[in-house]
């Protein structure tokens, strides 16, 4: 049979371009160091490569949040133990003020040094970490601590008055305003009618449910029930004594100035936990609020209301009562439990977070293993391989050369 010179072309073209591809293929994989290229080198492996780097990515992602994660508990640490340090020089003070051998003079400075003490605390429970505050819950750009107004507006009401009372007293012209700091809903409720120096009162710091032994109206009273809690020291001042005649201003039976609750800082903030992936599905809270640090929580009774403590710590020193201050010793070592507590919870978050980080490391490691087994090239193998094919190449090269003769002459011989 005769084969015709444009079949062996053909033939010796397609062979040169097989070796070409074969040797291009050989030198791509040695170049990258990989097995799989392209999606057609191996389509089941590479989509399993592609799922071991998505997991690769995912690790990498959950380093690079529990790194940030540490900036945020150290600098949270670092504020507790600053408050701890705070209060236990409060505690100090206060152990060398509860005895007898202290006067007005040291109690009036040491007073001063307390005041300071509370403002350090205001700022630690504001700390912030860049733009965000660190002790607000989920609100991180709302400040968390707000000291109140020790001022507030007394609300008149006249519920209480007698049926015919009611449309004729105007509650505009009973001007009155509280002065002071307390958590207690206080009512002051006049029980005898008359002007100022001859009316009487009653005071409840429960709001209304239990009553004091009825006391003259004056235009400062303090608002306290000697059957109660302990005096806060909240005064209320009547504005106004005469009437727009001008007559001494009556204060009718059953009328009742109202003191809402205004402790002497206030939280903003909100008690949602701040939460990060720690592994796949799995979330690990790492805050703690300005609320768990500095308040008082109903459903614990050890828990105290750190600054509703020190102001009473404070007024105590300035009024010389050594028998207040020593009381407040035992709501000091429970203060310090409190903060110690939340000390904790963020060292327990942080010892979490290491194991977390160290099982994701483990797990980084063996994917990348598992990949570098799936793409990785044989190199001894491959080097083989290509010194096979080279010399195929060279010999197909050499018998194409001998198939097509360069003349005319040669063909015809």
């Amino acid at each position: 049979m005769r084969v015709t010179d444009l079949t062996k072309q053909t033939a010796v073209v397609r062979n040169v371009q097989n070796n070409a591809d074969r040797l291009q293929n050989l030198q791509e994989t040695m170049a990258s160091g990989r097995r799989i290229n392209k999606l057609s080198d191996d389509p089941v492996g590479a989509t399993q490569a592609l799922d071991y780097r998505t997991k690769l990515s995912f690790y990498n992602m959950l380093k690079g949040i529990t790194q940030q994660t540490f900036t945020w508990l150290d600098r949270s640490e670092a504020e507790l133990s600053h408050v701890g340090d705070l209060l236990s020089r409060v505690k100090t003070l206060a152990l060398a003020q509860a005895n007898d051998s202290s006067d007005s003079n040291s109690r009036r400075v040491t007073g001063e040094e307390v005041q300071n003490i509370y403002d350090a605390l205001v700022q630690a429970g504001n700390a912030k970490l860049g733009k965000v505050y660190i002790f607000s819950g989920s609100k991180t750009l709302t400040q968390p601590l707000v000291e109140g107004d020790s001022v507030q507006p007394a609300e008149v009401d006249t519920k209480n008055l007698e049926s015919d009372l009611k449309f004729l007293v105007d509650p505009a012209q009973f001007q009155g305003r509280f002065i002071g700091f307390s958590e207690h809903p206080y009512v002051v409720r006049i029980v005898k009618e008359g002007a100022v120096g001859h009316a009487q009162f009653e005071v409840s710091d429960d709001g209304g449910k239990n009553w004091s032994r009825p006391k003259t109206l004056l235009p400062d009273v303090e608002v306290f029930n000697e059957e109660g809690a302990s005096s806060d020291k909240v005064m209320l001042k009547l504005q106004e004594h005469s009437d727009k005649l001008g007559e001494p201003l009556v204060y009718p039976k059953g009328l009742e100035f109202r003191f809402e609750p205004n402790p002497p800082v206030h939280y903003q903030g909100n008690d949602d936990r701040r939460m990060i992936p720690t592994s796949e599905g799995v979330l690990q809270p790492i805050n703690v609020t300005a609320r768990d640090i500095f308040f008082r929580e109903p459903d614990k009774p050890k828990s105290v209301n750190i600054f509703d403590m020190l102001t009473s710590l404070k007024r105590a020193l300035d009024e010389n009562d050594g028998k207040v201050v020593e009381q407040r010793l035992q709501d000091l070592d429970d203060a310090f439990e409190q903060v110690l507590n939340q000390r904790a919870t963020i060292g327990a978050a942080r010892k979490e977070l290491n194991d977390q980080l160290d099982k994701v490391r483990d797990r980084e490691f063996n994917n990348t293993k598992q990949l570098s087994e799936l793409e990785d090239m044989n190199f001894p193998a491959a080097v083989t391989e290509m010194n096979m094919a080279d010399v195929r190449n060279k010999a197909s090269l050499d018998t194409s050369a001998r198939m097509i003769q360069p003349s005319l002459l040669n063909f015809l011989r």
